[in-house]
């Protein structure tokens, strides 16, 4: 297993020089200042020493020219919350591991029940009944969700800038499950609503893109969960691979009827973006495990 995670020491509170170079990139981050006079007048400096502080920040990247904070390097640079599977808490700070930790745990709960909600889904397509249908989950879903935004607004309340701003991603990372969720009821609803069932090559064709998708879920899991960022690269061929098997999917199904047409785009693309989803979720855990954003996806 891959722990590609980098940190910088942690300590209880920011002071000096550290307490004005945080105060500075924050205040360049939120109202992006055109030059450097307004700047040092809304942070209390000379523009002497502000502008000490910017050759120190440019040099490493994290403010460019015009005065812009560059999230790569912010997330590189930055004391963050990218260590949240460490192993060994850190005793000097139990209260901050407890909470990174529980943000995970309830980041899984969430992954769980809208993965449940997908494979519901996908025994509907197939024309089995699933033991539970995915809308009845979705209010677990939603509690979930709520959950976890609320443990992010007490973190961020909790963490020192820029490290709290890095809760952003754990947001989108929950709001892209709970929308596999929802995508998965979409389907759900689509197939109860319909006389006649897909079947030959096409039914198998979308099954197959609802096994890939969870075979990707799998891989987000690894990366997210375990920091197994060597996984990101199987994710990536795998994600290569679903995106053919769409474009060929939408190739032969405008061979049928209108209705059946319609019908089979809908599934399709809703399972499209439900996967879209889980690639993007692991994308962003591998920037929040490592300091590095990986290349963009293309789903």
């Amino acid at each position: 297993m891959s722990r590609m995670m980098w940190h910088r020491p942690r300590k209880r509170s920011r002071h000096g020089r550290e307490a004005t170079i945080a105060q500075v990139i924050e205040t360049i981050d939120l109202i992006a200042p055109e030059t450097k006079s307004e700047l040092a007048t809304e942070v209390g400096l000379s523009e002497q020493y502000l502008s000490e502080i910017l050759q120190e920040l440019k040099r490493d990247g994290i403010v460019k020219k015009g005065y812009v904070v560059d999230e790569n390097a912010l997330h590189e640079h930055a004391e963050s919350i990218s260590q949240l599977t460490e192993e060994t808490p850190n005793d000097s700070e139990p209260l901050r591991s407890r909470r990174r930790q529980n943000l995970l745990d309830m980041l899984e709960g969430l992954d769980e029940v809208s993965r449940s909600q997908y494979e519901h889904a996908s025994v509907a397509f197939e024309g089995n009944e699933p033991r539970e249908r995915a809308t009845q989950l979705e209010s677990l879903t939603n509690e979930r969700h709520a959950a976890i935004f609320g443990e992010l607004k007490s973190y961020m309340l909790a963490t020192e800038w820029p490290g709290n701003r890095m809760a952003s991603d754990l947001a989108t990372m929950a709001t892209n499950l709970e929308i596999v969720g929802d995508r998965a009821c979409f389907i759900a609803d689509t197939i109860e609503n319909r006389d006649t069932a897909a079947t030959g090559i096409v039914a198998k064709r979308v099954l197959d893109i609802f096994d890939a998708g969870e075979r990707i879920n799998d891989c987000m899991r690894r990366i997210l969960f375990e920091a197994d960022i060597e996984r990101y690269e199987d994710l990536r061929a795998e994600e290569d691979s679903v995106h053919q098997d769409i474009n060929e999917l939408f190739e032969l199904v405008t061979a049928y009827d209108p209705e059946m047409y319609g019908y089979l785009m809908g599934v399709t693309r809703a399972l499209e973006r439900a996967i879209f989803y889980w690639v993007h979720t692991a994308e962003l855990a591998v920037r929040l495990h490592t300091g590095r954003k990986p290349e963009h996806i293309t789903l």
